[in-house]
This record gives structure tokens, C-alpha cells and sequence, in this order.
């Protein structure tokens, strides 16, 4: 019972166990500290830089130099440190905007005042800061109070519940090692003099096994415990208890952040609106059948989607399917013309050769006549031998293909659709006429956020779906769209609001479907704002509410801090 109370408290006793490196963190004013499992920092920031000092197990300082506006990182600066007045020298680079210092005066524990002499390029700046140097002994074997532990158990409940089952596992090993009673068939000699100890059937157990088992089993937990303790990433983001989320400079630069200061301004309201990708009519066709028949291949068989033809171009052929009756009929004229065409050549030669006797007029009468059998033959012809050609009414790609060799067809079947890529336009639906009345601009966004300016081409006057119908003309390139493509159209009108615009991208949503901005009032903490935004357009948004002036907001990478648990 003993050995199990010790284990108990060297299981209780190794979550507190701490590396010497980790401690309270250092803040300014009001600021909540960093976390408890972070290293040892400091901060200071001016108008032109931000730097972060932080103190590794190595003791080595590593400095993380940014703008401060826009967080963006400075690489190639010079950064002089100076630490209670003594002159640490110059920081060395240890990647991209990423420096590190050593010097024997970082071991020295308790608060240190820092000086930060920072040069990159034209610019200059002194930024001091304060930072909380750790004790390098001491950490490891002092034996934490009953509240230090208390507070510890509810920021490392993992820790916890390791030894928690350290110590279910120990006490199942203590009673599976215990001696048991014997089988009833098995015979035990017994001792042949007074002095001689018990012999123990075989395989059982030794006492002092049996003894020792929890005990190593409390060696394991106070050595292994430790080990995971320090195994945990010091610096690794985490949302903190009020609801701020700690982001250290070096996952800031893997996530690629950057800020900017949010200033009130005006701009233009926008509305709006549902529409789609349609083809430009002067630049894009439909082909038709003019005729049923049987749908027949050119040369180089039937274009394919998305190939660019020109206009006049052969797309197919049409043969013409006539009933038996009316086959039969048109071959029946077909032959009384031969022969009428036949008795017309005859007499043309035989009024040829009595040129002179016969007047000319009388022969020219029998050439015009014997011509037009001719033609009525031609025109008969196709009807049972011939094809009519399929041609492109327009230049462009082959959007859609509706025919396959062999296939039959009726008249006015739709064969083909060509489109101009190049000539794209929008339609939109306005269930407001009068929201759009004296619109100045207007864009749309796609469903992947890819943004096309539009120039207005008009509106219709019959309503379509309750609404009316808007067309606008694609303005530039648009790589990517497809005719029946949903889009979201921003009609910019002449009114006009006040608040703060910010890149769409820097709101997100929330759990709760709140749309939020990220506000980072000090380097590696961020707050998360509730906003009323409204769109300007695919890539702008005005932030009416919830933001003050001056407060630096996360533009870039607001989605991915979202995400830190």
C-alpha cells in the first residue's frame, strides 16, 4: 500500500515538471501574456518596425523584424541590440528576415531592458522592449505549489490523463503479479527443515518482483511524463481562454499575413444582382437544318468542341429523305426531262445547221429553251442524288455539337452553337428597376471569385421572371468563363456611404456565421471583430460597423487564422 501511495504522488508530481524556458511570457500593460508552453519574448513596434525577440532553449535571441503596418517581413536589416545598456552587437541573419543573437548576458536571469537599433535602408529607428529571462536551474527540480498545480492540470489535461493511466496501469500490473492459490492437483512439498522457505510452483512470481513492479512502474511515469511534457510545441498557435488567438512570428510568415491600418473613407453602394454568362449575338451562332435528312461527315469529319472555325466553313452535310412515293415522282420528271432535254439538242443542232435559211431568232429561242430543261434537271437532281452543305454562319469555337454520322434529322433541329470567347456578354435580372436607374459602373463575380469588369449595353422593357433584364458587355480578357455560367453582378448607383473599405478577403465567417474581421493589436495576438460589411465589388468591402479607426486589420490570410484551435 505504500509503494502505491508513492506512486501515486510521483504520478502526480511529473505533470509539473516543466522545461526552464517556459514561463509566463512578458506583456505589456493590460495584454493578456502569451501562453504558458510559449518561450520567452518581447515586443516593440513604432510607425516603420515591429520586431519580436525570442529566447530559445539555446539562449540564443532570435529577432523577427516586420513592418509594422503591414507585417510585411524585412530582410537585410541591421539590427543593433543593447541590453541594460550593455552592447550585445549586431545580429546576425539567420534566414529570410529572420536574425539570431548569442552573448554569456542572456543567461542572466530576471527582467532585462532591451534597446533595438534597426537600420533597413533609408529608414532608422531605436525600439526598446522588456524581457523576462528565465532562471536556468531550478525549473526542472523545484516541486510545484498545490494552486501552481491546480493551474497546470487545467492547461495540460492531456499530461494529466497520461499519468492517470500510468497509474490504472500499475496497480492492473501489482494485482496481476500477486501470488494466487494453488490448483487443487498440484502438491507442494513441504519444507525439509523449520527455516527453509516456501518453494513457489513454477512460473510463479517472486516477491520481490512482485514488490518492484510498481515501482518501476512510478520510475517509468516520472521519467516518461517529462519526455511529453517537453515533447509539446512551444510555440505553436492556439486560441486562447478570451478568445484572442496566439499566432507566433514564425507561423505568421508560414501563413503568409499581412495587415493593414483601417482608415474611414466613403464609397459608391452598390447592389445586387442574379445573372448569368450569355454569348454575344453579333459574335456567335446557331446552326440549323433548314431540311430533314441524314446527317454525313466533310473530309475532315465533324468539327469538335471547342475548335475555332471560320465562318463559311463546311461543319457537315444534309442528305434529304423523301418518301418512296415521292422519290418515285421525282425520278419519273427527272426522266422526261432527259428526253425533252434530248429532243431540244437535236433541234438546236438541226436549226444550227440551216443557219441562214432559219431566222436567228428562231434559233436562239430553241438554245434558251433547251437551258432551261437543263436547269429544271438540276433542280431535281439533289432531291434523290445530292447533299446540302452545312456551313458556319459565324468565326469562333464550337461550344456545343449535337450530330453524329448517320443521324437523322428534322428541319429546324439545332446541329451546332459557335461562340466568341473573346465577345462575352452578362445578363442580369433587376426585380428593382428603379435601384438601378443612373448606374455608374458595374462588375460580377464568379462562383470562384474571379472578377470581370462590365460595361452596360441596355435593358429590356418586358418584364422576365417578375424582373427586368440587364445585358452587360464583358470588358477585357476573361480566361475561363462558359456560356450559362452563374455570376454575381455589382451595379454600382450614384449614392454613397461612409465606412471603412478592406479587401474581401480580410472577412470571414465565425462558427456562428458572423462575419468577423481579425484585429492584431500587439505582434503575435489576434482579436477577432464582429463587422456589417457591405460588398463593393468581387474584391472590395465597406466595413460599416464594428471596427474603429486605426485598429491594423489582417487583409491577407484572415481564413487560415480562422482555422487555429
Amino acid at each position: 500500500m505504500l509503494i502505491r501511495i508513492l506512486l501515486l504522488v510521483a504520478l502526480l508530481a511529473a505533470p509539473g515538471v516543466r522545461p526552464a524556458f517556459s514561463h509566463e511570457g512578458h506583456s505589456h500593460g493590460d495584454e493578456p501574456a502569451p501562453p504558458a508552453a510559449a518561450a520567452p519574448r518581447a515586443e516593440a513596434h513604432s510607425e516603420l518596425f515591429e520586431i519580436v525577440a525570442v529566447l530559445g532553449p539555446d539562449r540564443r535571441l532570435w529577432l523577427y523584424l516586420d513592418r509594422h503596418a503591414t507585417s510585411e517581413p524585412i530582410d537585410g536589416a541591421t539590427v543593433q541590440v543593447t541590453l541594460d545598456g550593455e552592447d550585445l552587437g549586431t545580429a546576425t541573419r539567420a534566414g529570410e528576415a529572420i536574425y539570431v543573437l548569442a552573448n554569456p548576458a542572456l543567461e542572466r536571469p530576471g527582467p532585462r531592458n532591451l534597446v533595438f537599433t534597426i537600420t533597413a535602408g533609408e529608414d532608422m529607428d531605436l525600439l526598446p522592449a522588456t524581457l523576462e529571462i528565465p532562471a536556468a536551474a531550478g525549473a526542472l527540480t523545484t516541486a510545484p505549489a498545490s494552486s501552481e498545480l491546480l493551474s497546470m492540470a487545467l492547461r495540460e489535461p492531456y499530461l494529466w490523463a497520461a499519468g492517470l493511466f500510468l497509474l490504472l496501469l500499475g496497480v492492473a500490473i501489482g494485482r496481476a503479479a500477486a501470488p494466487r492459490p494453488l490448483p487443487p492437483l498440484v502438491v507442494v512439498e513441504p519444507p525439509a527443515t523449520a527455516t527453509r522457505p516456501h518453494a513457489l510452483p513454477s512460473g510463479a512470481p517472486m516477491p520481490e518482483r512482485v514488490a518492484a513492479a510498481p515501482a518501476v512502474v512510478a520510475l517509468l511515469a516520472v521519467l516518461l511524463v517529462p519526455m511529453i511534457a517537453w515533447a509539446q510545441p512551444m510555440d505553436a498557435p492556439r486560441r486562447q481562454p478570451d478568445g484572442s488567438i496566439f499566432v507566433p512570428k514564425p507561423s505568421q510568415r508560414l501563413l503568409g499575413l499581412r495587415t493593414g491600418m483601417a482608415e474611414p473613407g466613403e464609397a459608391t453602394i452598390v447592389v445586387h444582382l442574379t445573372g448569368q454568362v450569355v454569348a454575344d449575338p453579333n459574335a456567335s451562332g446557331r446552326v440549323q437544318a433548314s431540311e430533314a435528312g441524314r446527317i454525313e461527315p466533310p473530309d475532315g469529319g465533324f468539327p469538335a468542341l471547342g475548335q475555332r472555325v471560320a465562318r463559311g466553313e463546311v461543319l457537315g452535310f444534309v442528305v434529304p429523305i423523301m418518301a418512296a412515293q415521292d422519290r418515285v415522282g421525282v425520278r419519273a420528271n427527272i426522266a422526261e426531262l432527259d428526253a425533252l432535254i434530248v429532243i431540244g439538242e437535236a433541234r438546236v443542232r438541226r436549226l444550227t445547221a440551216l443557219t441562214g435559211t432559219v431566222s436567228a431568232r428562231e434559233i436562239s429561242d430553241a438554245r434558251a429553251e433547251l437551258e432551261g430543261l437543263r436547269q429544271r434537271r438540276a433542280a431535281n437532281l439533289p432531291a434523290v442524288t445530292g447533299r446540302e452543305p452545312i456551313v458556319a454562319p459565324s468565326a469562333g469555337l464550337i461550344s456545343v455539337v449535337r450530330v453524329a454520322a448517320g443521324q437523322v434529322i428534322q428541319a429546324q433541329e439545332p446541329l451546332f452553337d459557335i461562340v466568341d470567347p473573346a465577345r462575352l456578354w452578362v445578363e442580369a435580372i433587376a426585380f428593382d428597376p428603379a435601384a438601378v436607374v443612373g448606374a455608374s459602373g458595374a462588375s460580377a463575380v464568379t462562383a470562384s471569385g474571379q472578377t470581370l469588369r462590365l460595361g452596360f449595353v441596355g435593358r429590356g422593357m418586358t418584364l422576365r421572371q417578375q424582373g427586368l433584364p440587364l445585358h452587360f458587355r464583358i470588358e477585357g480578357t476573361a480566361p475561363g468563363l462558359a456560356v450559362g455560367q452563374p455570376v454575381t453582378v455589382l451595379v454600382e448607383t450614384p449614392r454613397r456611404a461612409a465606412g471603412i473599405v478592406l479587401p474581401a478577403e480580410a472577412v470571414v465567417r465565425n462558427p456562428e456565421g458572423g462575419q468577423v474581421v481579425y484585429e492584431m493589436p500587439s505582434a503575435e495576438r489576434f482579436l477577432p471583430r464582429p463587422v456589417r460589411v457591405q460588398p463593393l465589388d468581387g474584391q472590395r468591402v465597406l466595413v460599416t460597423a464594428g471596427l474603429e479607426r486605426g485598429a491594423r486589420v489582417v487583409t491577407s490570410g484572415a481564413g487560415l487564422i480562422a482555422q487555429v484551435r
